[in-house]
């Protein structure tokens, strides 16, 4: 969307951090905000301070766990303004911290809960809405560095929900109409009260208009922290050798491809 002017932007999570700092970013070029969570009083004081920047806001009580609370936020926004050109799932938390073996699994199906099956929800009741408007519309989901590599130690749950957060990007680019774009947002350290506990990350409201012009451009990947190449590279090397050493490409290599198997059906 190269104009944000008068986009209905509805965030997830979007009262602080990460998705307050878009909603600042976005409303700046006279987007329209809706901001969903379910901590009321963060809620206020994020469209009382929008509003004093002289942002079109409101706000509704939002659980993304709670697939009819999502199906709510997207009919308060539609209600609200109309319809609906772009969604951030936003939400996100941490926890379920230590080895494997130390940790709850309760713990860590929470972290999945929000993380991945709450980005899940917004993704299947907003895309749903989108295609009905049939009118050109986007979705980005917040993945993290930890969808690419392991940044954080001792995380296995909110490493492995990025991951699936990623997963679940690229196929709805695959899935979803072509009028609806679809992209992943990859945050490294930010600092935010997700984060707060460890000083030393990129401000959040940097990081916020690092991430709008790569929106406005239409991008699909969404990349801020340069060093974090350095370790892509890595992942991606060792990929490439073990596909080197083990299974070498071949004339008529491509008769196993699933993508190849499956367009000749």
């Amino acid at each position: 969307m190269k104009d944000l002017k008068d986009k209905i932007i509805a965030i997830t999570g979007g009262a602080t951090g990460i998705g307050f700092a878009l909603a600042k970013a976005f409303g700046s070029e006279g987007a329209k905000i809706v901001i969903g969570e379910t901590r009321e009083e963060k809620l206020q004081e994020a469209i009382d301070i929008l509003k004093n920047l002289n942002i079109d806001a409101d706000k509704t009580h939002l659980d993304v766990t709670d697939l009819k609370s999502v199906e709510k936020f997207a009919d308060f926004t539609c209600e609200r303004y109309g319809r609906v050109d772009m969604l951030i799932n936003n939400a996100g938390i941490s926890g379920a911290r230590g080895r494997i073996d130390k940790v709850d699994i309760e713990e860590a199906k929470k972290v999945f809960d929000v993380n991945f099956f709450g980005v899940w929800q917004g993704c299947s009741v907003f895309s749903k809405k989108m295609i009905e408007q049939g009118t050109k519309a986007a979705i980005y989901n917040l993945g993290s560095e930890n969808s690419l590599f392991v940044a954080v130690p001792n995380s296995v749950a909110y490493v492995a929900s990025k991951h699936a957060v990623l997963g679940l990007s690229e196929s709805l680019r695959n899935d979803l109409p072509d009028f609806i774009h679809v992209g992943t947002i990859f945050p490294g350290y930010v600092d935010t009260p997700l984060t707060g506990q460890v000083e030393g990350g990129m401000n959040a409201d940097k990081f916020a208009e690092i991430v709008k012009e790569q929106i406005k451009n239409e991008e699909h990947i969404i990349v801020s922290h340069a060093y974090n190449t350095v370790h892509i590279e890595k992942r991606i090397n060792e990929i490439t050798q073990a596909y080197k050493k083990y299974a070498p490409r071949y004339d008529g290599d491509d008769e196993y491809d699933v993508k190849t198997i499956l367009s000749n059906l």
